[in-house]
């Protein structure tokens, strides 16, 4: 069990998606997103495997949410800067989003 306090220090925001790129270098399918978190936190990059579900497309535009504060990562050539929220599912990874547009860098509670 964690405590709230600890919940508290994992960063949630809202990003859209500006642009989704195929990354050739992954081993399993994936893409580089480039993410844009508003005006405190920028834009940030991320490599996530959503290649089941989702085509390059239907990235572009939708709003997700991600984890902003964990220490950025090399991924398949990619700087990963951020974690892109999802669930395991059967038909693949499922994006976790807002149910209606938000502000880019809202932060979830």
């Amino acid at each position: 069990m964690i405590t709230i306090d600890d919940f508290v220090k994992v960063d949630m925001r809202v990003g859209t998606i500006l642009e989704a790129t195929l990354n050739e270098k992954a081993r399993k399918p994936a893409y580089k997103l480039i993410i844009d978190f508003g005006e405190e936190l920028g834009v940030k990059t991320s490599s996530a495997q959503l290649t089941e579900l989702y085509t390059e497309e239907q990235l572009e535009g939708r709003q997700i949410i991600a984890v902003v504060n964990f220490p950025p990562r090399r991924v398949a050539g990619v700087k990963s800067e951020v974690l892109v929220l999802g669930t395991e599912s059967e038909q693949g990874t499922v994006l976790l989003a807002v149910s209606e547009m938000v502000k880019n860098g809202d932060r979830i509670y």
